[in-house]
């Protein structure tokens, strides 16, 4: 491997991230339909995410390369922003609905466990890896069947969230706008990012911030928490006495964090991923379908959106809530006999 980037160069990929972390998780719902159209929006919401991003890729990545469990758990960490910065998972802007321990318990489902690790975090990570680094480690610790989907599949899939952000936006030309401005936003941020073969150079870990550079990602994320605790929505937010389940949401998440880095970069090999080469009349092609599905939804009601995403966000959610609980416990289990083998075999010698 050749010499590492400097911070211009990773300033640029991080660019990549940040847009794609935002056109993601923000856009395709119309939270932020202006994203990538009012500068002031661009530059707030690409430090924000991206500072969360790079914030818990650094430390996801720094024992090595981490397992889907360990991202997973960074992503859910990353959401619980919303807790502090939004206040929605205190009180959700559309409305409560099951209240345990002063969360919203739907909410949390939702944004912590499916919508920012997989849409803010996961995925946005997977695709700059693809685009813009030598290795696909992030990739090849997705699901076999999420990696070796069929262009059918994808299509469907890009179909119904294409619908579903029409829905959700509401106006054809506002949810055209929205989808172009932020497609055109990731391209180009692609596209400088691979001028001069940048993306044959390096890893997707040598890109990420150094110790001393995610020092400086913090700062940013303080200045993000120190400003937006008081000032937004502080009506929202409950006593100190009534923020004990977050607190204990928090360590929860980072011990489990904690525990799944120990066995980063020995647990298993990632899967092989096939390149894949998109030919340009294809892609404008897609492109146009899924405007057209876009500005089609936009007519319909705003609820078929925000069911679909919904249900979908809470099974999927849930299900990978059980599935690290379940691979977690059964990491400690193997951990106890090789102790007790340990011990036996001390104790015989």
């Amino acid at each position: 491997m050749e010499n590492q980037p400097n911070l211009r160069t990773k300033l640029i990929f991080w660019l990549l991230l940040g847009f794609l972390s935002v056109a993601i998780a923000e856009v395709t719902v119309a939270s932020a339909p202006l994203a990538f159209i009012n500068p002031v929006e661009t530059v707030f919401l690409t430090a924000f995410y991206g500072a969360h991003l790079l914030a818990f890729a650094w430390l996801a990545f720094r024992k090595g390369w981490p397992s889907l469990y360990a991202l997973w758990f960074a992503g859910v960490l990353f959401g619980l922003y919303e807790f502090y910065i939004t206040k929605v998972l205190w009180a959700p802007p559309w409305g409560d609905t099951i209240i345990l321990a002063n969360v919203d318990v739907i909410a949390f489902i939702v944004l912590a466990l499916f919508w920012h690790p997989f849409m803010a975090f996961i995925f946005p990570l997977t695709i700059a890896e693809r685009w813009g680094t030598t290795s696909r480690w992030v990739n090849g610790r997705l699901p076999a069947w999420l990696v070796g989907l069929t262009a059918r599949r994808v299509a469907i899939a890009l179909g119904i969230v294409a619908y579903s952000h029409g829905a959700l936006t509401g106006n054809p030309a506002l949810a055209i706008a929205a989808a172009l401005s932020a497609l055109a936003a990731v391209l180009l941020a692609r596209r400088w990012w691979r001028r001069g073969g940048r993306h044959r150079r390096w890893d997707l870990a040598d890109l990420l911030p150094t110790d001393r550079q995610a020092r400086g990602v913090a700062l940013i994320l303080a200045v993000f928490y120190v400003a937006f605790i008081p000032l937004w929505r502080p009506d929202s937010m409950p006593s100190l006495s009534g923020q004990t389940a977050v607190w204990i949401l928090y360590a929860t998440f980072a011990w489990l964090l904690y525990r799944s880095l120990r066995s980063s970069d020995s647990d298993g090999q990632p899967l092989a991923v096939p390149e894949a080469r998109w030919p340009r009349l294809r892609v404008i092609r897609w492109t146009g379908a899924l405007l057209t599905l876009s500005a089609l939804g936009s007519l319909g009601p705003p609820e078929f959106g925000a069911v679909i995403i919904w249900v979908g966000a809470i099974v999927t959610g849930l299900a990978m809530l059980v599935a690290t609980l379940r691979h977690e416990l059964r990491g400690s289990a193997r951990e106890r006999q090789r102790d007790d083998h340990d011990a036996g075999r001390a104790h015989t010698s």
